[in-house]
């Protein structure tokens, strides 16, 4: 099988161009193969962060809702925070390890980062709201309808 051009930014115009190219069709600068390699490859990295921070964020946002919800008398949705509680933990690890050293000046890399951070801050607010106050409130809660 063929490879698949990849994109990458033109060094000279910053316009997206393929790999395949040998000159910028926006600015008609010379391509150097190598380089359109590595630009390509660090910007197909930069693509896949700023698809998992995304789904990072989602997760978190999961969190959060299933913790406002395990609220709610009856609805058994507190497994729903305990589970996505981990999940995004893992993700954020997961994010770290994989592209927290990627070295661009890219945008959109920084709004990934800044998506990863709030996840990270929903996480950290998610533990004394998930597993003290809630537990709390359920005892109340539970004692205010039993009594």
């Amino acid at each position: 099988m063929l490879a698949q051009p990849q994109t990458f930014p033109c060094p000279n115009c910053n316009e997206i161009i393929n790999d395949s190219m040998q000159k910028c069709r926006y600015c008609s600068a010379p391509v150097d193969p190598e380089a359109a390699k590595v630009a390509a490859t660090v910007q197909g990295k930069v693509n896949q962060a700023c698809s998992d921070a995304s789904y990072l964020r989602i997760a978190a946002v999961a969190m959060f809702t299933f913790l406002g919800l395990s609220f709610v008398p009856l609805l058994p949705t507190y497994w729903g925070f305990i589970v996505t509680f981990f999940v995004v933990i893992v993700m954020f690890v997961r994010w770290q390890v994989k592209f927290g050293g990627l070295q661009t000046g890219d945008p959109d890399y920084m709004r990934a980062k800044r998506l990863k951070n709030v996840a990270l801050v929903l996480w950290l607010v998610a533990i004394p709201v998930g597993f003290i106050i809630r537990p709390l409130m359920g005892g109340i809660i539970s004692e205010l309808l039993s009594g």
